[in-house]
Parts: C-alpha cells; structure tokens; sequence
C-alpha cells in the first residue's frame, strides 16, 4: 500500500494538539514521520522529537506492558473522541490502523492493567440534560465575544 501524503496531512490536521503529540513519532514510517514533523512544527508545538517526550504528556505504554483492546470503532472520529477521552484521564492508549488510508476497523488499545479504568471512561454517559446544558454555555460564551 502507497502512503499518500496529502491524506496524512489531511488525517493529521484534523487531530487536536494533544492527540497529535500523544503519537508515537518512532513508530512512523519515514513519510508519515516527515508529515507528522510539519504539522507539530506547523502549529508551533516545539521540535517535534522534543514534542513526543513533552513532560506532562501521557506516555505511550513506556513500561512495554501487553496493550489489550478496550474498544473498536468504525467511524475515524468516534475512535479519535475515545482515545482524546482516555487520553485526557491519563490513561495511556493507541489506536490500532490509525494511519491505515483503507476503511479498516480501528482498534484502541490500553495497557492490560488500566483496562477496568479505560472501560469506565468510555461507557461513562453523558445525560441529555447535561449535554444540553454544556450546548447552552457554549452559546452564551460564543454570544459574548
């Protein structure tokens, strides 16, 4: 399979400044990785190798732990809103074909042990009153500006 660069410009431009730096830049082929360092570069995230061992940053699984499937997702952005959830939890995670340009099953993997923590965060319901409410607070700030 042909990486095309412009797709992962495109893939890589839609993530938000946490997911992107919450890649692991090493497992990028050359092309990917050379797309990925202009976009963290692009957004003024610093060097990009210095980028992906930001302090503060939830680490990619560093102690090597077997990573397991906490879910599987069909829909691209469903799958980046998972992971951006247990990422911001600071539950380390990686979503399995994420840079795959085929229509594949995406699968997010957790470390074994965080796998009860990283099910709790993603079945967690958010009420329609609740959602609801934070739709209406988003419109009065926007009202303000």
């Amino acid at each position: 399979m042909k990486l095309d660069p412009a797709e992962l410009r495109r893939q890589y431009e839609s993530l938000s400044d946490d997911a992107l730096l919450a890649m692991n830049r090493a497992d990028l082929v050359d092309l990917a990785r050379q797309v990925y360092d202009e976009e963290v570069e692009s957004r003024g995230l610093g060097s990009p190798v210095a980028a992906t061992a930001e302090p503060g940053k939830v680490p990619q699984n560093e102690s090597r732990e077997e990573m397991v499937e906490a879910a599987v997702f069909e829909s691209r952005s469903e799958a980046r809103l998972a992971k951006s959830f247990l990422l911001s939890a600071e539950i380390p995670c990686q979503l399995e074909n994420e840079l795959s340009l085929d229509d594949v099953a995406l699968r997010l993997l957790v470390p074994a042990s965080l796998l009860d923590q990283a099910l709790d965060v993603l079945s967690a319901e958010i009420s329609e009153e609740e959602l609801a409410a934070q739709a209406e607070a988003a419109g009065e700030l926007n009202e303000k500006d």
